[in-house]
């Protein structure tokens, strides 16, 4: 090596220590997190000599992709990414956090069919480079350089800027942790939030809606919804988010204990009540005192039980097995069923009385196949959830794998979904889980993982709507947002004319 080019190697790992101890120093000065990344931007633009930029940050919660800074964009992208975010899988900086993979674009960045909103497609982006923002074994965001114009980066600015976005995730990391203390000290005594539901469904978020409602309302609450649809999860949240979450809360499954004993089990027993009954017991009933009590398949109950919950439900009463002295506790009780109780009252199988004293406030969780916008943020949060227990470190889901699971029908609702991840997470030898990790209960012979053309996932996806809707197509161009003329288009335009 000679003396110039020893000199030029030595110059530029000097300016690439220079500018990240710049940047090092920069986002430790703050622990607000959009003033330490607006400052890091701005040191990212300047090195790199580009025109703009954007930092997303991940919002764990519904793994909306936040813009929180960015430089010289036009107003219309500025308005779009603001109003209409995407989420962890949609559009370029989506699928960079989702599979934890950088994208440079060195021309005509604007015209790459990854870029799926039209704004952005308007926008005459030349030069573009994605650098996923990881730190402890997940990504928190995505940085993002851009410019207008034909550029070339120097030999070392990418290299530079991979190495930039570890102490920016760290400061992201660091800041949230910050936050989220912060807020845990504000909330002490205060209703917390709804963070373990996972959804970005309108139907569930109606549901949530309501929940947040009736959280300290004294009156009972009937959960319905099929099995696996998380009405426990709902019932909790009631709980942990009320006036009462310092009290128990007490869950029991009215089908999974025998008839015969579920009324001791409930209410208690006395000394001498029954054989055996050696001494006295305390029920839950009385266990739950101070706080909520859930009755999960309440429909399971017998007549007699049913005629006992009513009386405490009224007169919020009870008598022990054996006993002749009333017991007053101040327990909620939320019940749940997967079954349709109003059939089971017209077939006399469940009491009329109790029925209305229950569904006074009713509550109604969709099934999955209605909240098929739902799977990929489910499918990503089991996998970080399920990642510690299994002691793996899966980042993420193909594609194809994910198409897959929002094709299936998923009768047994979440907690399917949830068995099905685990499978997969188990099966895969990779760090993505693929189409063929999957269950071969939810991946059908007839489904190709390759063909994910956007044509194929539309067509699908409007075949799904048009089965949930009984075929009827008004219903299902308004649940996809579109024109009932666009739908019947569409129709044609796919060969699906017997439809049409």
């Amino acid at each position: 090596m000679s003396e110039k080019e020893y000199k030029e190697v030595i110059e530029r790992q000097n300016r690439k220590l220079s500018i990240l101890y710049d940047i090092a120093i920069t986002v430790s000065k703050s622990l607000n997190l959009k003033e330490i990344l607006s400052s890091a931007l701005d040191r990212v633009i300047e090195f790199m000599g580009v025109d703009s930029g954007v930092i997303y940050v991940i919002n764990e919660e519904n793994l909306e992709m936040l813009p929180v800074v960015f430089r010289n964009l036009s107003d219309e992208v500025v308005e779009d990414l603001t109003r209409n975010r995407v989420r962890v899988g949609e559009c370029m900086c989506g699928n960079i956090a989702q599979f934890n993979r950088e994208v440079i674009i060195n021309e005509k960045a604007s015209e790459d069919r990854r870029f799926t909103r039209e704004t952005l497609k308007r926008e005459g982006m030349e030069f573009y480079a994605g650098i996923p923002l990881y730190i402890r074994g997940r990504v928190v965001g995505v940085l993002c350089a851009i410019t207008h114009k034909p550029y070339r980066p120097k030999p070392d600015d990418i290299e530079i800027l991979r190495a930039a976005s570890v102490p920016i995730a760290l400061a992201i990391e660091n800041a949230r942790m910050y936050e989220s203390l912060r807020e845990e000290i504000e909330r002490m005594g205060q209703v917390s939030d709804f963070s373990n539901i996972v959804t970005n469904s309108p139907k569930m978020l109606r549901v949530l809606d309501l929940v947040r409602k009736v959280l300290n309302v004294p009156t009972s609450i009937l959960l319905c919804g099929e099995s696996g649809t998380g009405k426990e999860l709902i019932a909790r949240a009631i709980h942990y988010n009320s006036t009462r979450k310092e009290g128990p809360f007490i869950p029991v499954n009215c089908a999974a204990i025998p008839d015969s004993l579920l009324e001791s089990e409930l209410f208690g027993y006395v000394k001498g009540a029954f054989t055996g009954a050696s001494g006295e017991k305390k029920g839950l009933f009385e266990a739950a005192d101070g706080g909520t009590l859930f009755l999960d398949e309440i429909n399971s109950m017998s007549e007699s039980l049913q005629s006992k919950l009513l009386r405490f439900l009224q007169d919020r009463q009870f008598y022990k097995v054996g006993s002749t002295t009333p017991i007053s506790v101040d327990v909620r009780v939320l019940a749940a069923t997967n079954q349709d109780l109003d059939r089971a009252v017209k077939e006399s199988r469940f009491r009329k009385d109790l029925f209305y004293r229950l569904n006074t406030m009713k509550i109604s969780l969709p099934p999955l196949r209605e909240r098929v916008e739902d799977i990929p943020l489910l499918a990503r949060y089991f996998i970080e959830r399920l990642n510690a227990r299994l002691r793996r470190n899966i980042k993420g889901i193909t594609a194809g794998a994910l198409r897959t699971l929002s094709l299936y029908e998923w009768p047994g609702n979440v907690r399917e979904l949830e068995n099905a991840i685990e499978h997969a997470m188990i099966m895969t030898e990779g760090e993505y889980i693929t189409f063929e990790d999957l269950p071969e209960s939810v991946r059908p012979d007839r489904e190709s993982p390759d063909d994910i053309s956007l044509e194929s996932i539309e067509r699908r996806h409007i075949l799904n709507v048009l089965k949930m809707t009984g075929g009827e197509k008004k219903k299902a161009a308004e649940l996809l947002g579109i024109n009932p003329v666009t739908l019947w288009r569409k129709l044609k335009a796919y060969g699906l004319n017997d439809i049409a």
